[in-house]
């Protein structure tokens, strides 16, 4: 089904050609989760979107009605709007929205620019102008000074430009003098739309016009910002005036277009003028008797972003060097991330600033043969810039000195590609003067200190498909989006694997996008299938790794090592004290193996003390890691699962107090310290996804019981996210792993955990079974301690269930398993309370609440909330209003105090009923919407439930409401 986003212009949406309308705030919802597409909003984004700094006390609810309204409007394509993690996206596919196409169309005319297109420029540009329809959004003005539209206006001016090059170029100057003008108002210190109405003007045989169009610029600048025009807009004033002074015949305006260092000038650097080059000295030809050096490899044709990179290598190029020192890039990355692609198109870009020439040289520093020296570059550079091969020096050290004086007064760029480390860059490296370099290399170079450095990194989506795109056809792509999306996910932003399965489509038109995407699902078929005549992905990546096996370096040869292990942990982020467990290694050589790693572009480092693969640099260190021995990966296996176990427990400790847990096996790597209990669930959701993989592995592995041991400790994170699901496999598998080693304690402590987590899912059929298959299981244990946690879940969910008798019954039967009732553990007591307050025994139950109050303000305090909320359900039902209140204000404020969202929505919907009962439908209704903005917020489906119930029943004073629904907390082994 076609779908269509319109927001340059008024906003507008087609589902299959016919328009839909978007009316009001969801309108403006719908703009923002536009702005930019696909991007994830969350609740606080879209709430600042639709009402600024200062929304309504009903925003939280109001959001949801208009995201309602906003799913009726998108029709057949409601699902478009997802929520994932309490974030909201619309999805929009390549394609659908002009913003995204008017954007492509730029990049694409920029390209043109660049390559000297100006046919390409032209076409382009005038398809981006098209998809203008005026000025975006217009009936958003709260979105109008947003970052977003502001890039759009600029990116809109940009195009005009381009637009306005090409004609000049194409000699259509009269076309476009009257749209120059309005825009010069419009834009009145913008100077490159200044430059080419001066232009325009003189070749249209106005150069007075064009003389008073720079002086009126000029006396803008100086008065509102205290400067004179830019060089560039005074070379086109000089040439005018020069011109005009000549008379009929004289010489017209070069290029409008001004080097990068001007304000914004869109198209490519013109060369500069005599006294405008990197060096200060005049002259912009070669040095004599010294003929310009052309020796750049040719340029990629399809060439994809790398926008703000190519800009700031351009503009540090194009820099006077003003420290004496020659200017110096360093390119970073992985293999087949770009650099040479990158660094091939700075070279041209800038090629006019060099009229002395560009050198390359491939270094080898990783691949095919051995590293090239600066022996050898040095003795061919010399004979490239003039010298005579007998008179090159013996010594690398006379062959610099003599390099750097030959490059003293020359405007030479230099391209030292693929570079093994700084010593080998070293003696090549200009020792001042106009001459630049730019160095590639997969390692950091951290030995070049003074350079400036682009660390490039895998593309992002939108970039991946335009480069799949322009190498196979936009038309294949759209004509299997599932396929193509599997493809892009398997390149994982490697531009060598994207032009390697770009060239295979573009080269085999009989097999289908489907059959490409099919060979990467296949064990192992993701690497084999990266392979291209000389294009191979394995093989660069066995060049980075094989350059530490090899290197003269004890650390690099330890790093090599630990990453081959860590192939073991291909797939999740990890910590220094995770690895530290994984190689065995003390956490200082940890620290200095994971560096040197991530200085070879190995290994990532995206926030501090966290690594990780890249997706395909991981599937290769798996390879690697598949080469140990069985014991040696099993080990190391069972090093970091013990680790991750351990780390649980102390976090999930940090989380929760319960009676009794399995203790988790020792651990001699570091392990994590947890301030509170937030950090503590931070960790562990974090962590899941890892957790849960551990749990797989731990099974199959040589201690099956760290399975188990691990998922036990989850009990903490399970209660504090109630509604979520994510605990379900870990759990169940740790079960099913407990089973076939027929360890029934580990049975009975997963079926005790899957009953807890269901429970506070409300799916309490379920519940009940695994916490009875758990009571039977430890009954023929004869492990009456753990027999009275699950005895008090049961009475909990039994409570939860409506069936109190059922609950109370599990209660009785632990009770002679307890020396007094003094020694009932307080979440056992809890249970015990509820069961006789829905049993009505009010009494029982004030008392047993207060008691457990009492024993929880010392031993539990994370409890104190839950058993405030039920002592103020008594109090109501016993009709003691103001007691009542008090209770319930207590547990909101210790709900607050501790930041449990859960347990502070629980608290106000509680309060609400209270107000309700005793006649206060204002507060009752002030507590609801205070409740039920939490709720929906974190999406705790049951509290919603409660405080909609309880909004319809505002016009009948005094219900019940549903009455006490607050369970004790679970426990358990």
């Amino acid at each position: 089904m076609a779908v269509r986003f319109g927001v340059l212009g008024d906003l507008t949406l087609h589902v299959d050609g016919e328009r839909r309308p978007v009316p009001g705030k969801a309108g403006l919802l719908l703009a923002v989760l536009l702005l930019p597409a696909g991007r994830p909003r969350s609740v606080d984004e879209l709430v600042d979107g639709l009402w600024g700094s200062n929304p309504p006390r009903t925003a939280y609810p109001s959001l949801h009605n208009h995201i309602a309204r906003l799913r009726t409007a998108l029709g057949p394509e409601r699902d478009r709007l997802t929520v994932a993690g309490g974030s909201y996206a619309c999805e929009v596919h390549p394609g659908e929205l002009d913003a995204a196409e008017f954007e492509t169309r730029l990049r694409r005319a920029q390209r043109a620019g660049q390559d000297q297109d100006w046919p390409t420029v032209d076409e382009e540009a005038r398809a981006a102008l098209a998809l203008w329809r005026g000025r975006p959004l217009p009936a958003f003005p709260s979105l109008h000074e947003s970052p977003e539209l502001v890039h759009l206006r600029e990116q809109h001016l940009q195009v005009a430009e381009l637009r306005f090059e090409a004609a000049l170029r194409a000699g259509d100057h009269h076309e476009i003098t009257a749209e120059l003008a309005g825009l010069t108002a419009d834009h009145p210190l913008h100077e490159p739309i200044h430059r080419q109405l001066m232009t325009a003007l003189h070749r249209g045989g106005r150069p007075a016009d064009a003389l008073a169009v720079y002086h009126r610029l000029r006396r803008r600048l100086v008065e509102e910002l205290g400067v004179d025009p830019a060089p560039g807009t005074r070379r086109i004033f000089e040439e005018v005036l020069t011109a005009k002074e000549a008379g009929p015949g004289g010489p017209e305006p070069s290029s409008t277009a001004a080097p990068a260092a001007d304000s914004g000038a869109a198209a490519p650097a013109a060369p500069a003028p005599a006294s405008e080059t990197r060096s200060g000295k005049a002259g912009s030809v070669p040095a004599p008797g010294h003929p310009a050096l052309n020796q750049i490899p040719r340029d990629t044709p399809d060439f994809t972003d790398r926008t703000a990179e190519l800009a700031t290598i351009t503009a540090r190029l194009l820099e006077p060097p003003g420290d004496g020192l020659s200017c110096l890039v360093v390119i970073s990355g992985m293999g087949g991330v770009g650099k040479t692609a990158l660094a091939v198109r700075a070279a041209h870009g800038t090629r006019d600033a060099f009229p002395d020439g560009q050198l390359y040289a491939d270094l080898r520093g990783f691949g095919v043969g051995s590293p090239r020296s600066a022996h050898e570059l040095l003795a061919r550079f010399l004979v490239d810039l003039g010298v005579p091969a007998h008179a090159v020096p013996d010594d690398t050290d006379d062959r610099a000195a003599l390099y750097r004086a030959r490059l003293a007064e020359r405007r030479v760029l230099i391209i030292l590609d693929n570079a093994r480390d700084s010593e080998q860059v070293a003696p090549l490296i200009p020792g001042g003067g106009p001459a630049a370099v730019i160095v590639t290399s997969r390692h950091l170079l951290a030995g070049l200190p003074t350079a400036t450095r682009v660390a490039l990194q895998p593309f992002g989506a939108p970039d991946q498909y335009e480069l799949l795109a322009a190498l196979c056809g936009t038309e294949r792509l759209t004509a299997a989006p599932p396929a193509t999306e599997r493809i892009l996910a398997a390149c994982a932003g490697l531009p060598l694997a994207l032009r390697i399965v770009g060239s295979r489509l573009a080269h085999n038109a009989g097999r289908s996008v489907e059959h490409f995407a099919a060979r990467f699902s296949s064990p192992g078929g993701r690497l084999a299938a990266l392979t291209l005549e000389h294009l191979d992905v394995t093989g660069v990546f066995e060049a980075s790794y094989q350059a530490l096996v090899t290197s003269p370096r004890r650390l690099d040869r330890a790093a090599a090592s630990g990453f081959r292990l860590l192939g073991l942990w291909p797939r999740h982020p990890f910590s220094v004290e995770a690895a530290s467990a994984l190689l065995d290694q003390p956490l200082g050589h940890t620290i200095d193996v994971l560096d040197t790693l991530v200085d070879a572009c190995l290994l990532q480092n995206p926030v501090e003390g966290t690594y990780r693969f890249h997706d395909l640099l991981g599937e290769f260190a798996a390879q690697l890691a598949s080469e140990e021995t069985r014991e040696s990966r099993e080990q190391a296996l069972v090093r970091l699962g013990t680790w991750y176990c351990a780390a649980l427990e102390r976090a999930d400790t940090a989380v929760v107090t319960r009676p009794r847990r399995l203790a988790a096996p020792r651990t001699e790597a570091v392990l994590p310290d947890f301030a509170d209990r937030a950090a503590g669930l931070d960790w562990i959701t974090r962590e899941l996804p890892a957790l849960t993989t551990l749990v797989g592995i731990a099974g199959a592995g040589p201690r099956p019981e760290l399975a188990w041991l691990t998922a036990g400790n989850l009990l903490g994170w399970v209660t504090a996210h109630r509604g979520q699901d994510l605990w379900e496999r870990p759990l169940v598998d740790a079960l099913d792993v407990a089973r076939r080693e027929n360890d029934l304690a580990g049975q009975a402590m997963m079926h005790n955990l899957l009953g807890v987590a269901h429970g506070c899912s409300y799916r309490n059929e379920i519940s009940l079974r695994h916490l009875y298959a758990a009571d039977d299981l430890l009954d023929r244990l004869g492990r009456r301690d753990w027999q009275t946690d699950v005895l008090g879940n049961i009475g909990n969910a039994a409570a939860q269930a409506g069936r109190y008798e059922e609950g109370l019954a599990a209660i009785r039967k632990a009770l002679p398993y307890f020396a007094g009732a003094e020694n009932l553990p307080v979440v056992f007591a809890h249970t015990h309370a509820t069961l006789l307050f829905r049993t009505g025994d009010l009494e029982g139950a004030e008392a047993t609440f207060r008691a457990c109050l009492e024993r929880c303000r010392v031993t539990h305090p994370s409890y104190v909330t839950i058993v405030l909320v039920n002592l103020g359900d008594v109090l109501r039902a016993r009709g003691r209003r103001s007691e009542a209140l008090q209770c319930l204000e207590e547990a909101c404020r210790a709900a607050e105090d501790i930041h449990h969202d859960f347990a502070l929505a629980d608290a106000l919907e509680a309060l609400a009923r209270c107000h309700l009962h005793f006649g206060d439908a204002e507060r009752a209704e002030s507590c609801w919407r205070r409740s039920l903005e939490i709720a929906e917020k974190f999406g705790f489906e049951r509290v919603i439930s409660d405080c909609l119930a309880g909004l319809d029943s505002l016009d009948t004073l005094g219900g019940e409401g549903a009455g006490g629904r607050s369970g004790a907390p679970p426990t358990g082994p």
